[in-house]
């Protein structure tokens, strides 16, 4: 979920803060089999796709469906961006 200013003001004046994915293994370098399957499936180059700052998951977490969905919009918006 992306927060405008507004939102997230209101959230921390309320005590809250707006939730954040974090993946644990972000400091791993990503799968080069996976890259390059994500790179064709967008249609940008894999140097474009690990320039662009999205935290990709490995092959196993690809297979999860919530993982996915959060990867996919991402994606979009790299592809339109191109």
């Amino acid at each position: 979920m992306n927060w405008d200013s507004l939102q997230t003001e209101i959230l921390g004046e309320l005590g809250h803060t707006p939730w954040r994915q974090v993946w644990p293994a972000a400091s791993l370098p990503p799968d080069p089999f996976v890259v390059a399957q994500l790179a064709a499936a967008t249609g940008v180059t894999a140097e474009a796709l690990l320039a662009s700052g999205i935290v990709l998951p490995d092959a196993e977490r690809l297979r999860d469906a919530a993982v996915k969905r959060a990867l996919w919009p991402q994606l979009r918006r790299l592809r339109a961006r191109q």
